[in-house]
């Protein structure tokens, strides 16, 4: 299979970009098998900004397009957008373009691909990445602008598009797609059965510190407040468990301003430290403890697996597929419910039986060396990728 990996619309990276540098991590690794014809076709733009972030520093395989500054910002830029996509797509005659970020930037060109006689276009795939999404178009309306921006984003496919495949990270969103009707029936549907992260960029520090780590966005659906409180539910109810441990927060967004608040609120400053930095393996490494306060699922959440390779145990709340990345006694604490009162409740059962850190940190990191694996990831999506080709309905 000839394989396009579109990804032209990427911001700057300092600080987030997840999505952006697992699937350049994804192409690198396909693209280093000669067995493989995998492109990642991208701007020049998003290609540098892939490198400032240490990521496609290997020029094979990467098709980099001239699409200016802010491709896709604005009528003219899309049109342009538009128009070099397709004839790269058609041109090279590939059998799959995987649309890795669901931006609106690609849906004309997804719009006239579908349209296309099947005989002489590629099939078109589209990753679901964001675990908002599922809710959005199940059972509640978007938390905030950032939730809007994401359902409107997958409207535009759903509506404009014919897509032949949709792989997502969630379970939930194929459930939610198949029993609304979101896609045609001959869309094959597949959810991720695995995640992945650089375990050698990620590692145990010789000697960890007595450090509680946030990291994640500041906004409604990473619940950084609620970390906050459970922190004050601690100090409040079980100060001994809190002696000469210090809890950090790393991260950016909408509630930062809040999250100060809250601390000062609670009397907490010499406790939290609200910080930011673009790597956090320095920071994993000397953690003990990764706390997901994170609401709808944690499953393929990136920085928990980052801290997990580090060999950090995990306190989470059971939702979603939580448990394919925590596993309580084993490697973590899951909570019920996603309340302060609960995730202070798993804190404090953690912090009390030290003894149980060493086991739950080697059974973190054995997760990501052996189960969750970049080799494991890239077989399921290739498997997905030929089930379309194939014609197989999800």
């Amino acid at each position: 299979m000839k394989i396009a990996l579109l990804m032209v619309a990427i911001g700057d990276l300092s600080g987030s970009g997840g999505a952006e540098r697992y699937f350049a991590d994804l192409h690198q690794f396909l693209a280093s098998d000669p067995a493989n014809d995998v492109k990642l076709v991208t701007s020049r733009m998003a290609l540098s900004r892939l490198r400032a972030a240490g990521r496609s520093t290997r020029s094979s395989g990467i098709l980099p397009l001239r699409l200016g500054r802010g491709p896709g910002q604005g009528r003219a830029s899309l049109v342009w957008v538009t128009l070099r996509l397709l004839w790269v797509t058609l041109s090279r005659r590939f059998d799959i373009v995987h649309v890795c970020l669901p931006t609106p930037t690609y849906v004309p060109m997804a719009a006239v691909l579908t349209r296309l006689p099947r005989w002489m276009r590629p099939r078109v795939t589209l990753g679901v990445i964001d675990c908002t999404v599922a809710a959005n178009f199940d059972s509640r309306p978007p938390r905030d602008l950032y939730e809007r921006q994401v359902c409107e984003a997958h409207s535009y496919y759903f509506r404009w598009t014919s897509l032949d495949g949709v792989y997502s990270w969630y379970q939930s969103f194929a459930d939610v797609a198949r029993r609304r009707h979101l896609l045609p029936r001959s869309t094959v549907i597949r959810a991720a059965r695995f995640c992945f992260t650089d375990p050698n960029h990620f590692q145990p520090a010789p000697v960890k510190d007595r450090v509680v780590v946030f990291a994640g966005r500041l906004s409604e659906q990473k619940r950084p407040l609620v970390f906050v409180d459970a922190v004050a539910f601690i100090q409040r109810y079980c100060p001994a468990a809190i002696d000469d441990w210090r809890f950090e927060m790393y991260g950016t967004g909408p509630l930062h301003d809040a999250v100060q608040e809250r601390i000062t609120l609670h009397g907490l400053e010499a406790v939290i430290r609200v910080s930011y930095r673009p790597d956090l393996a320095p920071v994993f490494g000397r953690s003990r403890l990764f706390v997901s306060t994170q609401a709808d699922e944690n499953f393929t959440s990136l920085a928990m697996l980052e801290a997990m390779a580090a060999g950090n145990a995990v306190v989470a709340e059971d939702i979603g597929q939580t448990r394919e990345f925590v596993q309580p006694g084993y490697n973590g604490i899951v909570v019920p419910h996603g309340t302060a009162e609960t995730f202070g409740a798993g804190m404090i059962e953690y912090l009390n039986h030290p003894e149980r850190h060493e086991a739950m940190a080697i059974a973190s990191r054995r997760l990501v060396t052996d189960v969750h694996t970049i080799e494991h990831f890239a077989a399921d999506i290739t498997s997905f990728w030929r089930e379309v080709v194939g014609g197989g309905v999800g």
